[in-house]
């Protein structure tokens, strides 16, 4: 019989569109604002910034985003036919 496994990092995951580092589904997120797929920390820079959004359910808003200043627009990636 297999081990369940309850704290494991999650197998899904993306690229963060700010570092093209890897997204945990878990931890990171989509800025309300601007729509990009940001890692924990550009999307909330601080785990007060995430506790807001969590708790009091304040939109998650990215650093740059907060900060007032335009982040640049998503990577546009070619649609597979």
């Amino acid at each position: 019989m297999d081990k369940i496994r309850f704290f494991q990092r999650s197998l899904l995951g993306t690229e963060c569109d700010a570092c093209g580092g890897r997204v945990d589904l878990m931890q990171g997120g989509a800025c309300d604002s601007c729509r990009r797929i940001l890692c924990f920390r550009h999307l909330y820079g601080s785990w007060l910034a995430r506790l807001r959004s969590e708790v009091l359910g304040a939109p998650p808003r990215c650093v740059e985003c907060r900060a007032g200043r335009t982040p640049p627009p998503p990577p546009q990636t070619a649609a597979k036919v």
